[in-house]
């Protein structure tokens, strides 16, 4: 079994259970505010931290964050103790680096995000894990879910006994907002159906369930399935995507022997464009006997936080775990759909230790 023993973020989980939402205007990009003159495009930045990096600095900012906010949560070891440290490892999820966006390819950089990203959070942070142990991981939306398969795989194999998952990933910078308003997809006067830029840092400490009893840490919840599907590249019509998405979610389900048809969380990615929700809607169609949706809590975190691209599976995975912490509810689903075909869905359970 793998536990989920603690959570990190810039931003809060219990303001998106309380459906709290602070949308501010974003410095660098007018629009045209559909009666002749313009506005400055809302959005959801994290205010007083992030203000000012953009890139590959704003992820490091917003990744430190959520690494201080699980140190302040969890009481870590010295960075002297080798027995804790050196079973360790890190994933640092990024988003695609998309050439249109970031005007390179890791192609032409393939070392880019160890030196430019990995490396300087570990300086930053003081963590004493290996770089041998580190790795990027450029999956955008779904890059939790093959993290967490990466990370089953090592602990499985003895290899490491915990690993830190950290994501970053902002569409508040500017030069993010160029990028998304070049596709269209910039909710705005004149586009009213649209994605709210916002930025966040989020992590997860996995840990396997013997090294947790082992050091005397307290479970609760664990990681009981996790299912990537690849997508093409680009983007799949919505009802192609919602079956797929349909069919991973009844799959972690019936892996995990849980009763039909379920009652839970269920935590969507959902940010405004009109393509998820219909994706949503066809997975809703395909699922209607075995997920009874009337009984089930639906949480939406970009309603509080916006769209936080890379950063949103791992932010939705906190908000699962504030959930079952505070909630009877037994279990959690995590959905994600990424912008070049991919669906990830994971499943999160409460143990009989809380």
């Amino acid at each position: 079994m793998v536990t989920a023993l603690g959570y990190g973020a810039t931003g809060s989980c219990a303001a998106i259970r309380a459906g709290l939402s602070r949308p501010q205007a974003l410095d660098g990009l007018v629009v045209e505010d559909g009666e002749g003159g313009s506005q400055p495009v809302t959005g959801f930045p994290v205010s007083g931290y992030a203000e000012g990096f953009f890139l590959v600095g704003a992820w490091l900012r917003l990744a430190a964050g959520s690494l201080d906010d699980l140190r302040h949560g969890m009481e870590w070891p010295s960075p002297s103790d080798v027995s804790f440290w050196g079973r360790t490892g890190l994933l640092a999820l990024t988003p695609f680096i998309d050439e249109a966006r970031f005007g390179w390819s890791l192609g032409q950089r393939p070392h880019a995000l160890v030196e430019d990203f990995v490396q300087p959070l570990l300086t930053l942070q003081h963590l004493p894990v290996s770089i041998e142990r580190s790795r990027p991981l450029a999956l955008g939306h779904c890059g939790l879910v093959a993290a967490l398969q990466q990370a089953r795989h090592l602990l499985e194999e003895r290899r490491l006994e915990r690993v830190i998952i950290v994501a970053a990933d902002s569409y508040a910078d500017v030069p993010s907002l160029e990028w998304i308003d070049g596709q269209g997809r910039l909710k705005q006067p004149r586009m009213p159906v649209g994605l709210m830029p916002g930025q966040a840092g989020a992590c997860l400490l996995i840990e396997g369930e013997g090294a947790a009893r082992a050091r005397g840490a307290p479970l609760g919840i664990c990681v009981q399935g996790a299912s990537f599907a690849a997508g093409p590249g680009e983007r799949r019509m919505p009802h192609v995507l919602g079956r797929e998405l349909a069919a991973s979610i009844l799959l972690v389900l019936r892996d995990a022997r849980v009763p039909l048809p379920y009652q839970g969380c269920l935590v969507l990615d959902l940010n405004g464009e009109e393509w998820k929700s219909a994706a949503w809607a066809h997975a809703q169609l395909h699922l209607t006997e075995h997920v009874d949706f009337e009984n089930c809590r639906v949480r939406v975190p970009a309603e509080s936080l916006g769209e936080t691209g890379a950063s949103s599976a791992v932010v939705g995975a906190g908000v699962a775990i504030s959930e079952l912490r505070s909630s009877h509810d037994e279990s959690a689903i995590v959905c994600s759909l990424s912008d070049h075909g991919d669906s990830g869905v994971i499943l999160l359970q409460r143990t009989l230790e809380r």
